[in-house]
C-alpha cells in the first residue's frame, strides 16, 4: 500500500492502491499488515488510520519512545469482508498527526500491505459483501449528544443482508471518559471533563434506533501513567477492532432504491470522539428485487440513574462518590421475500453498564478510584426454510482503577494501579444443531510507582510492573494463549498455553 515514510505534522499523506495483478482473485483471505517505529525521544501517543476511498482499514495508536529507547511494533487486521472495495484501483490516505519540534522529538515511521490469500480446494472464496459504502469520507468529529455522523445512502434493490463496521475513539477529555463526571461537577480548570461516564456507540435508521454496540475503554499508552504500558500497552491500544451492528431487519425497508439516512451517536460525548463507519451489503445474486418490512422495533434509550453520594467540591478538589448505572434493551426484527423463501431475522439486545467513582482530596493526598462494568449480550436469530441459526455474541469489558498522589516537600510520591479485562464469547447454532464457540479474553493488570520532583519538573524513580494474560479458544481449531511478565518496565517473563 506504501513503503515505509515518516511521519511530521497534521496533514493526511495520500497514496494510490491498485489489486494485484498477479493474485486477481476471488480471494480466501485479505490481510492488511502495518508496521511503526518511533525514535528515541520525547513523544506523545498519536492516532494513526488507514482509509481507502473513505473505507477504514486500520485505526489505532501509537506507542510512547523514552529517551534512549525506540519502540517498534507490527499490527494485523483481517479485512477480507473489504474485498470488493479491493478489487478495484483507488485512492487512500494516511493520517498520522505527528508534531516533531525542540520538545517532542520522536519521529514516526509506518508502512503497510495487503496480503491477499487465493481460494483454494482447502481455503474456498469467502462470502465477503457485494458492496463496501463508507457512511464517513474518513473521520467524523462529534462533540456533543447532539452530533451524529450521518449519510443518506441508496442500495440496490436485492440485498438480503446488511451490516455497519463502527468505530469511535475518545480524544481529549473523552479519552477518560471513564473518569468523567456530571455536567455539574465539570471542571475545566480542575480537569474534569463532564457528560457523566457513561458512552456507547447508537446506530439509527431513518431515525429510528437501529444498532448498539458497546465501547472499551481503550488505555493508550500515555493514559493515566505512562509507566503503566511499558513495554506491554492495554488491550487493543495499537490495533482497535471494529464493532458491527446487523442492520438487517432494515434491509426490506432500504432496498426500495431511494435515500435513507443511517447516524452513528455517542451519547455523553463532551470533548470530543472521532467516528468512521461502512456500510456492508450483501445482495441476493438469484434475485432483481427482494421486498420486506420491519416486524418490530422495541429497542428503546437507555434507562438511566446518577446518584452523586456526599459530593463536594472546594479548593482542593473533588470529594465524594458518583455512581452510574445504565440498562438498554430491545429487540429489532425483520422479514425479507427472497430467491430462497422468506427469512426472518431478529437482533434482540441486552445492556448493562455501572461506574462508580470515588475521590479523596485534601493537602496531603488526592485519590482517585473507578470501578466499571460493561456487559453487552446480542442474540440474532435467522430463520428461513431450512430452520433457525442462532448467534449469541458477549462482550463485558471490567474496568478498576486507582491513582494516589502523595504531597511531598519535594513534589508528590505518585501511584497508578489498573485492571482491565476484554472478553468476548461468539456461539453459534445451526439449523441442523451443530454448535461452533469462540471466546477471546486478554486482561492486564499493570502498576505505576515514582516520584514528581517539583524543582526538576520531571518523575524521578519511576517504574512499572504488570502482567498480562490473553487466550483464544475456538471450539474447531483449537486454543492459544500467552502470559507476559513485565518488571521495571522490561519483561522479565513469557509463557505460551492454554
Amino acid at each position: 500500500m506504501f513503503a515505509p515514510r515518516q511521519f511530521e505534522g497534521v496533514e493526511p499523506v495520500a497514496f494510490s492502491y491498485a489489486p494485484p495483478a498477479d493474485c486477481p482473485g476471488p480471494w480466501a483471505k485479505v490481510v492488511l499488515e502495518a508496521d511503526f517505529d518511533v525514535t528515541a525521544g520525547r513523544q506523545f501517543d498519536r492516532t494513526a488510520i488507514i482509509h481507502l476511498g473513505g473505507v477504514n482499514l486500520y485505526y489505532g495508536t501509537t506507542m510512547e519512545p523514552r529517551r534512549a529507547i525506540a519502540p517498534a511494533w507490527h499490527v494485523e487486521r483481517d479485512v477480507t469482508d473489504y474485498a470488493a472495495l479491493l478489487a478495484r484501483p483507488g485512492a487512500g490516505e494516511v493520517l498520522i498527526a505527528n508534531i516533531v519540534n525542540e520538545t517532542y522529538t520522536g519521529r514516526l515511521t509506518a508502512s503497510a500491505c495487503l496480503l491477499f490469500y487465493p481460494a483454494s480446494t482447502g481455503a474456498p472464496v469467502s462470502t465477503a459483501p457485494q458492496i463496501v459504502q463508507p457512511i464517513s469520507d474518513g473521520l467524523a468529529k462529534l462533540s456533543k449528544d447532539q452530533d451524529r455522523l450521518a449519510r443518506s445512502v441508496v442500495l440496490p434493490t436485492n440485498v438480503e443482508r446488511l451490516v455497519l463496521d463502527v468505530i469511535a475513539q475518545g480524544q481529549a477529555d473523552d479519552e477518560f471518559w471513564y473518569d468523567c463526571v456530571p455536567d455539574a461537577l465539570a471542571s475545566e480548570k480542575e480537569g474534569r471533563c463532564g457528560g457523566g461516564a457513561f458512552r456507547q456507540v447508537e446506530v439509527f435508521v431513518d431515525g429510528q434506533r437501529a444498532g448498539l454496540a458497546a465501547l472499551f475503554p481503550w488505555v493508550f499508552t500515555g493514559g493515566i501513567n505512562p509507566y503503566l504500558w511499558f513495554p506491554v500497552p492495554a488491550p487493543e491500544t495499537l490495533n482497535f477492532t471494529p464493532s458491527r451492528v446487523d442492520l438487517t431487519p432494515f434491509a426490506g425497508l432500504m432496498n426500495d432504491g431511494l435515500p435513507h439516512r443511517i447516524e452513528v451517536a455517542v451519547p455523553g460525548v463532551r470533548n470530543y470522539y472521532l467516528v468512521t463507519a461502512t456500510l456492508l451489503a450483501w445482495r441476493d445474486e438469484r434475485a432483481a428485487s427482494t421486498s420486506g418490512r420491519l416486524l418490530r422495533n422495541t429497542l428503546g434509550a437507555a434507562r438511566e440513574k446518577t446518584e452523586a453520594r456526599r459530593v463536594r467540591t472546594d479548593q482542593q478538589g473533588l470529594n465524594g462518590r458518583i455512581v452510574t448505572r445504565r440498562a438498554q434493551d430491545g429487540e429489532v426484527a425483520g422479514v425479507l421475500q427472497t430467491s430462497h423463501g422468506e427469512v426472518v431475522t431478529a437482533v434482540r439486545y441486552a445492556m448493562s453498564f455501572s461506574n462508580r467513582q470515588d475521590y479523596v482530596s485534601n493537602d496531603k493526598v488526592q485519590i482517585g478510584r473507578v470501578r466499571q462494568s460493561t456487559r453487552m449480550r446480542i442474540l440474532t436469530r435467522r430463520t428461513d426454510a431450512s430452520g433457525t441459526v442462532k448467534r449469541l455474541e458477549t462482550a463485558s469489558y471490567p474496568l478498576n482503577t486507582v491513582t494516589r498522589e502523595t504531597a511531598t516537600p519535594e513534589g508528590t510520591d505518585q501511584t497508578a494501579d489498573v485492571d482491565l479485562t476484554l472478553a468476548r464469547t461468539e456461539r453459534e447454532v445451526s439449523s441442523d444443531g451443530r454448535i461452533r464457540f469462540r471466546s477471546l479474553s486478554n486482561r492486564v493488570t499493570p502498576t505505576a510507582r515514582g516520584q514528581f520532583n517539583r524543582t526538576a519538573r520531571r518523575f524521578q524513580n519511576a517504574s512499572g510492573t504488570s502482567v498480562q494474560r490473553f487466550r483464544f479458544e475456538d471450539s474447531e481449531l483449537g486454543c492459544y494463549g500467552r502470559t507476559v511478565v513485565v518488571k521495571d518496565n522490561a519483561v522479565a517473563a513469557a509463557r505460551d498455553g492454554c
